[in-house]
């Protein structure tokens, strides 16, 4: 699997939601000993509008919640479509940002922004 590829999580809390994946570690780390990559992608999709909605509705339905995380290889169903090049997913998502709290919010911010 490579950078770039649009998958689809199979098991967990985000089981079902698409995904991209940012960076792919084949051979695992020190602690993780398995394959697996780093995603990115959108754990709650904007809802339906309509023009009789009050602007506090709309902007409640509009809104799009991000998610970062590790994923084993297993969990993931890749599918046939890539994201483009001019998307630069890496320069917003990192692994360091994830373990510190405050950063992996940023992140969050920045991500949605982009998506």
């Amino acid at each position: 699997m490579k950078k770039g590829r649009v998958v689809i999580l199979t098991s967990g809390r985000h089981a079902g939601k698409k995904a991209v994946i940012v960076k792919q570690y084949d051979e695992g780390k020190a602690n993780k000993k398995f394959s697996h990559a780093l995603v990115a992608g959108i754990r709650k999709y904007p809802g339906k509008v309509s023009k009789a909605m009050s602007k506090k509705k709309i902007e409640r339905r509009t809104r799009l919640i991000p998610f970062v995380k590790f994923v084993n290889y297993n969990h993931l169903l890749p599918t046939r479509f890539m994201v483009k090049e001019d998307i630069d997913l890496k320069s917003v998502v990192s692994e360091d940002k994830l373990n510190n709290a405050e950063a992996r919010a940023e992140m969050k911010k920045s991500l949605k922004n982009l998506l």
